[in-house]
């Protein structure tokens, strides 16, 4: 089933360094998964979110013969200290572990980590920030901010338009109705009780 398309209102984009292209060594590919998934929580992405995205939309390619590196196989390759350090791991993964690429007779030594999946965030960002991480760099964390869709920003236009076209409306009908006592400026109205001066008595006191 395809990934949900994020909703314009739920958009965010991040502020801060981007990168066009992360590569590791490939001694760093078990530190991966972990800080990419704490840059994507920066960037405003967690829970089945940042599953799905794993799960389909972030890989490791070798830079030398372009083996993939599944995001969830990224996860497996995350080993916590203590006893789950010994645990068996699929030949692929051992031979990452050991820092070699799995594939025969690839002597690389560097990935390039990508990220294929939709989502809401900077993916140059995210890429940067979890470069930092890697480096232990702390650095600034990612600032959010809403993103407006083209499509919700001209509808906001068009209202705001239909709200001013109804304004005058009523007000130059508001102004005709109360033309007698509140003429339409620099019109001055006729008086009905103006006195013609031919009706005027030149005598009268």
């Amino acid at each position: 089933m395809p990934d949900p398309e994020p909703t314009p209102a739920a958009a965010v984009v991040a502020t801060g360094p981007s990168l066009s292209e992360l590569r590791v060594p490939v001694t760093d590919l078990p530190r991966v998964h972990e800080a990419l998934a704490r840059a994507l929580g920066d960037a405003g992405v967690g829970g089945q979110e940042l599953n799905v995205l794993f799960g389909s939309g972030i890989r490791a390619v070798c830079a030398g013969c372009g083996l993939p590196v599944t995001g969830a196989e990224l996860g497996e390759l995350t080993v916590p200290g203590g006893e789950e350090r010994d645990r068996a791991l699929p030949p692929k993964l051992e031979r990452l572990r050991l820092g070699f690429c799995p594939r025969n007779g690839c002597e690389a030594r560097f990935f390039n980590v990508e990220i294929t999946g939709p989502g809401r965030f900077d993916r140059g960002q995210v890429l940067a920030r979890t470069r930092d991480i890697l480096d232990g760099k702390s650095g600034p964390k990612l600032t959010l901010k809403p993103v407006v869709s083209p499509a919700t920003r001209k509808a906001t236009q068009r209202l705001a338009l239909i709200t001013l076209a109804t304004l005058f409306i009523a007000f130059v009908v508001y102004r005709i109705t109360f033309y007698w006592s509140q003429p339409i400026p620099f019109v001055q109205p006729k008086s009905p009780f103006a006195i013609e001066p031919k009706s005027m008595d030149p005598n009268q006191k």
